[in-house]
């Protein structure tokens, strides 16, 4: 499996993982690859970087629940439809000095309503936006390499 450090990765095989792991604090984390009735995909613009809406797990929430929580929180849209999982990526990231690593569950999601995205100004999106076919290309370019791989599991 890849573990992400910044734009680049480490190949861990599925028995060392745990290994690997023990050296950071486990984060858990939910979110959605979500696509409206006209095949276009949610995505949201954080920091310049094009990303899909995600989050930390609450204790005692099932992951499901986290990923549908969060992108509700971070688009603003309701009434979600969730799908099967995609898969789960993972990534290294320090805060307060702490080595940290996060496992993302992503799952398809449906969305078939009219509500127009709003971003979640609190965590720093700016951008809560449908992208069509033509421009998701130019958006993956401007992403993390594990937000391209979610993409590659569901294509």
């Amino acid at each position: 499996m890849k573990i992400y450090f910044g734009a680049e990765y480490v190949d861990v095989e599925e028995d060392a993982f745990g290994e690997f792991a023990s050296r950071y604090q486990q984060v858990a984390a939910g979110g959605g690859l979500v696509r409206n009735s006209d095949g276009k995909v949610l995505m949201i613009l954080r920091h310049g970087i094009w990303d899909l809406p995600k989050g930390k797990q609450e204790p005692d929430e099932e992951i499901e629940t986290c990923a549908l929580r969060e992108v509700e929180e971070e688009t603003g849209l309701t009434n979600l439809k969730l799908g099967k999982l995609i898969c789960i990526t993972h990534h290294t990231y320090k805060v307060f000095g702490i080595s940290c690593l996060k496992n993302t569950y992503w799952y398809e999601m449906q969305y078939n309503g009219s509500e127009t995205p709003v971003p979640q100004a609190e965590e720093d999106i700016t951008r809560a936006e449908w992208i069509g076919p033509d421009a998701l290309p130019g958006c993956l370019e401007t992403t993390y390499p594990s937000i391209r791989e979610v993409f590659g599991k569901n294509m």
